[in-house]
């Protein structure tokens, strides 16, 4: 992967709100190029709800309230990824432990696709799988992400 540097032709779906808060003094965070990285995240398989969109941009209450505690995150500019399903699964159930409604905030599903270079930029993997991915401005990962999985119901089977 190589980082991108910061005189990239292309802009972020959310450059806005990212220039808003470097304006506050937070920085972005070194980002990558995904090469056509399988990954996955969390989803409603209602058909109801958008998926794929940052907790700011969801909330945008909360980005107005963490401003103003001076407690905002980039990171919620970003989309949630896992990049393998058992870990997304892992990180679910961990969720559910402690949040029994997790799946009417952050979804009832695993979605998966394939994050390319022109879908925007990815900070390192965490060791538990997690990182963050900041879309590029036309990127619509509801085109390229397909619902694989409930977990949910898994969650129910399984007493959590």
């Amino acid at each position: 992967m190589r980082e991108q540097r910061n005189n990239s032709k292309k802009e972020y779906k959310y450059q806005k709100q990212i220039d808003e808060l470097t304006a506050l003094g937070c920085q972005m965070p070194s980002v990558y190029t995904p090469d056509n990285m399988p990954a996955c995240r969390f989803a409603f398989s209602d058909g109801v709800h958008q998926n794929h969109i940052p907790q700011y941009m969801s909330n945008p209450k909360r980005m107005l309230q963490d401003i103003a505690k001076s407690k905002v995150s980039m990171s919620l500019l970003a989309l949630s990824c896992f990049d393998s399903p058992s870990k997304a699964e892992t990180f679910y159930c961990n969720l559910r432990k402690a949040f029994k409604n997790i799946s009417t905030s952050i979804g009832d599903a695993l979605s998966e696709g394939v994050l390319t270079n022109d879908d925007g930029r990815k900070t390192l993997t965490a060791n538990n799988g997690h990182f963050d991915f900041y879309e590029y401005a036309g990127c619509d990962l509801n085109e390229t992400f397909q619902i694989t999985k409930q977990l949910k119901d898994n969650e129910e089977r399984k007493g959590i």
